[in-house]
């Protein structure tokens, strides 16, 4: 199935961005190069209009499809495609304190991060 969607109009984001970098992932992991793309952006909400033309196809996270306002009349296909491995990182402003919230996620984040990941 991977290999027939290669033959779709795809809208997908520049080379070289990281979001790209992941896609030439997916795409190599199931044997395929990268499609030729109609159409280029980094905007995902752009990516997630053209799709919703049913005239372009494209690769976006899973979260991307949570929200039903997004999604209207986008259907996400059964293509299995490796987990991401990007790196994460948490950013706090010098000088400034963190709430008891923020603390606490950062925390939890840091405790999820040294858990080794289970497969699914």
């Amino acid at each position: 199935m991977f290999a027939e969607l290669l033959k779709e109009s795809w809208v997908l984001p520049p080379p070289g961005s990281e979001i790209a970098s992941i896609a030439v992932e997916a795409f190599r992991a199931n044997g395929v190069d990268y499609p030729r793309t109609a159409v280029v952006t980094d905007s995902p909400h752009a990516r997630m209009s053209l799709l919703a033309t049913g005239h372009f196809v494209t690769i976006l996270p899973a979260s991307a499809l949570k929200f039903p306002a997004m999604r209207s009349g986008i259907k996400a296909l059964p293509v299995h495609l490796p987990r991401a491995r990007v790196p994460n990182g948490i950013v706090t402003l010098k000088a400034r304190a963190l709430s008891p919230v923020a603390r606490l996620f950062i925390d939890c984040a840091r405790e999820v991060a040294r858990t080794p990941a289970k497969r699914i």
